[in-house]
């Protein structure tokens, strides 16, 4: 199977403070990769290396084999989509701010076809917001403004989705909502989904592989079953864990020591 999305070598920089050191990455079609790691490990900062948003110092980022850096914004954003944690906010009602969406295709200028209607309403049936589609994105609740930074980046129709802690400030009927949309869209339309979660058992439900990030580097890649080990886990993140198996699905669950395993 073909990586459609791959870093090599990244090295990247916040304000002069080294962030990734020497990243390497791959992304398949047809499979959710979460990246996992403690605060500070990386994870945003890989995302927006991803998506072009940040420029590394070395290394580089491919779509389909070709650098990211080489493709003009638009065509690049009808490929590869990404919702950040948080975006500005215009008075703008839901179904409008999710139609910006469509600009990689439509420009800013032309009104939207119905082929854009398609696609925006597509996005917001997706995402549950169609109740809300004519309120004020600046007066939702911050869960509800999640998912509609979501639904924007399903309607740009990419084949590259970019999640960055999508199910923060969610209520668990949502969070799973979108974890179960983030494996529909990799495993029944063929995307590919690169997701960072803080929650590692989250994690493990929804993902095909993972990337464990710490200082900078990937300390571990492959399936949940080889990544969430206790050992690896306990030394990364500082803090004695146990690692049992999901009673429903075989997933590993990870638990703090001394913590009963059903806590979570």
């Amino acid at each position: 199977m073909s990586d459609v999305l791959a870093a090599e070598g990244l090295r990247c920089a916040l304000a002069g403070r080294p962030v990734l050191d020497g990243v390497a990455l791959h992304v398949r079609p047809g499979e959710v990769l979460a990246l996992i790691g403690p605060n500070g490990a990386g994870k945003t900062t890989l995302l927006r290396a991803l998506s072009r948003l940040l420029r590394p110092l070395a290394g580089t980022v491919t779509l389909e084999g070709e650098d990211v850096w080489h493709i003009r914004p638009r065509p690049l954003a009808r490929r590869l989509a990404l919702a950040p944690q948080g975006a500005e906010m215009w008075p703008l009602t839901v179904e409008q701010f999710v139609g910006l969406g469509r600009a990689p295709h439509r420009g800013w200028l032309l009104p939207l076809n119905d082929e854009d209607h398609q696609a925006v309403q597509a996005a917001l049936e997706r995402t549950g917001l169609i109740p809300l589609r004519e309120r004020q994105v600046t007066e939702l609740s911050g869960g509800e403004q999640r998912r509609v930074i979501l639904a924007r980046a399903l309607a740009q129709q990419p084949r590259i989705l970019l999640l960055d802690e999508p199910t923060a400030a969610l209520d668990l009927k949502y969070q799973a909502a979108i974890l179960g949309l983030a494996r529909r869209l990799a495993h029944d339309d063929g995307l590919s989904v690169v997701i960072t979660l803080h929650d590692l058992n989250q994690a493990a439900g929804v993902a095909d592989r993972m990337a464990l990030l710490a200082h900078g580097r990937v300390l571990a890649l492959g399936t949940p079953n080889e990544v969430l080990t206790a050992e690896l886990i306990s030394t990364t993140y500082e803090v004695p864990v146990v690692v049992c198996r999901h009673p429903l699905d075989g997933s590993p669950l990870v638990s703090l020591v001394g913590e009963h395993p059903h806590m979570h």
